[in-house]
Formats: C-alpha cells, sequence, structure tokens
C-alpha cells in the first residue's frame, strides 16, 4: 500500500510524508505515530502498523 518493505525507517517516513525528523520524533513522542521496535540497536515501525495508521489519516 504506502511502504513494500517489512520495517520502515525514520528517514523513509519523514521522506514519504514530506517532514522533517524532528516532526517524526515530535509526533512518536506526542503519540499519534506508532511506537517502534527495537531491532538489534535500530528502531524502526513494523509496516502495517504505519500502512494503518496512513490509511486511518487518509479516511478523516
Amino acid at each position: 500500500m504506502y511502504f513494500e518493505d517489512e520495517f520502515v525507517t525514520q528517514d523513509q517516513l519523514a521522506k514519504k510524508l514530506k517532514i522533517s525528523k524532528v516532526t517524526v520524533w515530535r509526533l512518536l513522542k506526542q503519540r499519534d505515530l506508532p511506537q517502534m521496535i527495537t531491532i538489534g540497536r535500530s528502531k524502526r515501525w513494523i509496516r502495517e502498523d504505519i500502512n494503518g495508521w496512513l490509511q486511518t489519516l487518509k479516511n478523516n
């Protein structure tokens, strides 16, 4: 749908939404974004969580 990869990075999300990385973190802090998971030392979002979140934004 929106993202093809299994996990979404901060850079990918910021680029897709056309917002800054700081805004991504601000949305996460405000709990407007799904929570991230930790893979090793990296933080990522699960594709289905982000795609579902984007779909709810589209429907509003």
